[in-house]
C-alpha cells in the first residue's frame, strides 16, 4: 500500500470550466474529473497551499477518460 493525497485543483477547473481534482500518488500527479474512492481516507491540514487534503493509502489507482479508481 501507497500513500496517496488529492486535492480540488482551481487553476486546472477554471481552465476546463468544470471541477477538477489532482491525485498525488508514488511521486506522479494526475488530474481527473471524479474519482471513485476504496479505502479509508482522512483530511490532513498542510502549512502551504492545499491547506486541506484528503490522504490515505492505496494499493493501485486506475485512470481510464479522466475518471479514477482508487483501491
Amino acid at each position: 500500500m501507497s500513500p496517496f493525497w488529492f486535492h480540488y485543483n482551481k487553476p486546472a477547473s477554471l481552465k476546463a470550466k468544470a471541477p477538477r481534482l489532482t491525485i498525488h500518488w508514488m511521486g506522479q500527479s494526475f488530474t481527473v474529473k471524479s474519482m471513485k474512492i476504496q479505502v479509508p481516507t482522512f483530511t490532513r491540514i498542510r502549512r502551504m497551499q492545499p491547506h486541506v487534503v484528503l490522504a490515505g493509502k492505496a494499493q493501485s489507482i486506475e485512470i481510464a477518460r479522466g475518471h479514477a479508481t482508487i483501491s
